[in-house]
């Protein structure tokens, strides 16, 4: 389902919610970054470019998707989100790595030693 409006570019990035999360995310065949975001939060949107392009450079590899805490509360409670934004990587339905750091460093690098540490 194209999300864009007429003047916007197609999204490479997957919204979810409760309504999605088992198929998108947990059932996943391909690992899947997990943005838990929430509206007004300005890290969350100084993030989202990055993470557009991480999901088009990374598509068929890694899945991005996003999922805002405040429209589905019951998910942000049973994976402990604590702050927004918050980074999580799943595979295999299951929590790889909790909390990917955005803040430090490079968030390309952030990404990448995430997903690296999954190989080990």
């Amino acid at each position: 389902m194209n999300t864009a409006t007429p003047n916007e570019h197609p999204s490479a990035i997957v919204k979810v919610d409760t309504s999605n999360f088992s198929e998108e995310v947990l059932q996943s065949a391909e690992p899947v970054i997990v943005d838990f975001w929430k509206n007004g939060c300005q890290p969350c949107d100084m993030i989202a470019p990055f993470l557009e392009q991480i999901a088009t450079e990374l598509a068929g590899k890694v899945k991005v998707v996003t999922l805002n805490g405040e429209e589905s509360p019951e998910l942000v409670e049973q994976y402990g989100v604590r702050g927004y934004p918050t980074l999580a990587l799943f595979k295999g339905g299951e929590v790889a790595v909790a909390a990917i750091d955005f803040r430090t460093g490079s968030f390309r690098a952030s990404i990448s030693n995430a997903l690296a540490s999954l190989r080990t």
